[in-house]
């Protein structure tokens, strides 16, 4: 994987794969796609992460357009299980099949739980395999990762198409956002109901402004990482545009996410040109991509559109998103039917189930989205948001884990994030730069998860998963640092 003709070829014969996988009958792409992932997989298992790089942010508008190219990346990362577990049996290694960490042990009791209190409350097989999909899904490829060893080549090879996939997605945002969601999306995306507070946004590819910010979160700490190791200038063109995008998803809960994570990253980092790097990204991305963008909406608005569209479009700046959080409108509606109402009514729920909780597929996780719940009846939680036609989302992965798993399974998973942290701390010692990046990625995850369901989007944990077993493999001794081999000459390319 450290040969830079071979992930071009790669990256140029996956993303023809993916567009044939457009044109062809659902069966074929099926097809198609899955024996392609699954062979490389097989024969060349590192290829895996290049593939889910180039998979998952666009998996939303693929998916759309072919249903058969939903399955690809599971496949593949089953194939990688299978082709780990195999190597340990055929080497007589069963040992390193058990070898977890404490937060693995507690992030699969953490899914028992939820899935035998489901059980109990009387939400379906399907339902619950659903839920463990989401949850588990990641989960595995951090599994298998964790068990290659990665070079520095190779991690550099992530970062730089990482970026790649970004600029793709930047330059997408951009012709959605001026064109008003006219141009380059799925028809079904164009009909798709949007609230007037939400026009403003940037959906992207992903069709959904907070996976859209979180992937510009993890495009802006790789860029900020080649900048950091390459010390080629060159890459503040991309993290000039992923934070200006970031920024156009007005997305509160990632832009407040990732400048929390971000001041405290640089707390721990104690290094003033980092510091100096970060303010003129941040500067920039205002100034030269957000600023010029937003402006450039509202001509083409006052120009050429109507009045639904001026009318849903608004005025509105980045300021008033913010502010509008705390104006009385905006509480009251949360209060009613929004996260501080599925708070209250969590904490009702957990009152009458706080040993294990009402188990996966019962409160606002994507299991009860997709296939209700069997207790919204119960609490008054049935067609709650029926103008949309749908259930809800909780909004909140706290609420959702303490009514879902009740006590032990809270505790089993302030264990998983707890460990975790404490394993990055440790990693200080001997690897900081490594540990500063990776207690960046948690401390983001865990604030987000007050917003979001976070750990239910495949996108920004996989990321994590995947950093997360980085982490683990330097830790071992398996991998080699960013940070090492500094006497080496840096690529520039």
């Amino acid at each position: 994987m450290n040969d830079q003709k071979q992930i071009i070829q790669f990256t140029i014969a996956t993303i023809l794969v993916l567009t044939i996988g457009l044109f062809l009958p659902d069966s074929l792409a099926i097809a198609l796609s899955v024996i392609y992932f699954a062979a490389v997989t097989w024969y060349k298992p590192k290829l895996l992460i290049p593939l889910l790089i180039l998979y998952f942010p666009f998996r939303p508008f693929l998916v759309e357009i072919n249903d058969g190219l939903k399955f690809a990346g599971d496949v593949g990362i089953l194939v990688l299980v299978i082709k780990v577990l195999t190597d340990a049996i055929k080497q007589k290694d069963y040992r390193s099949i058990f070898r977890l960490e404490w937060y693995e042990w507690a992030y699969l009791l953490f899914c028992l739980v939820g899935a035998v209190a489901a059980l109990t409350t009387g939400v379906s097989l399907v339902a619950i395999v659903f839920q463990l999909r989401k949850f588990l899904t990641m989960y595995l490829l951090y599994y298998g990762v964790k068990r290659l060893a990665w070079n520095r080549a190779d991690m550099l090879n992530a970062l730089k198409l990482i970026t790649g996939v970004a600029m793709v997605l930047v330059a997408h945002g951009f012709v959605e956002k001026l064109s008003q969601r006219q141009w380059l999306i799925p028809q079904a995306w164009k009909e798709m109901f949007i609230s007037p507070a939400n026009f403003e946004r940037i959906y992207g590819l992903l069709s959904n402004p907070n996976s859209m910010s979180m992937y510009m979160v993890v495009a802006l700490a790789a860029s900020f990482t080649l900048l950091r190791v390459t010390k080629n200038k060159a890459w503040y063109i991309p993290l000039v545009l992923e934070a200006g995008t970031l920024l156009l998803t007005y997305s509160r809960g990632s832009i407040l996410g990732i400048a929390i994570a971000g001041i405290i990253y640089l707390f721990l980092a104690k290094d003033k040109q980092i510091t100096k790097q970060v303010i003129i990204t941040a500067l920039a991305g205002f100034l030269l991509v957000f600023t010029p963008v937003h402006q450039l909406d509202r001509f083409v608005v006052d120009m050429w559109g109507d009045s639904s569209q001026q009318q849903q479009g608004g005025s509105g700046t980045l300021g008033d998103r913010f502010s509008s959080s705390f104006d009385q409108e905006q509480f009251e509606r949360s209060l009613n039917t929004g996260r501080i109402f599925f708070v209250k009514v969590g904490l009702d729920i957990w009152t009458d189930y706080p040993v294990i909780g009402t188990g996966f597929g019962t409160f606002g996780d994507s299991a009860a989205l997709v296939y209700s719940s069997p207790i919204y009846d119960d609490y008054g939680l049935n067609d709650i948001y029926d103008y949309m036609g749908t259930d809800f989302y909780s909004d909140n992965q706290y609420i959702q884990i303490i009514v879902q798993t009740g006590a032990i399974g809270t505790i089993l998973f302030a264990i998983f994030m707890l460990n975790m942290a404490f394993r990055m701390g440790r990693m200080r010692k001997t690897d900081p730069t490594i540990a500063h990046v990776t207690l960046f990625f948690w401390l983001f995850i865990g604030l987000v998860g007050v917003v979001y369901n976070v750990w239910e989007n495949q996108v920004f944990p996989m990321f994590f998963f995947i950093l997360l077993a980085w982490m683990e493999t330097v830790k071992r001794g398996r991998s080699e640092s960013l940070s090492a081999a500094a006497n080496r000459k840096e690529e520039t390319s």
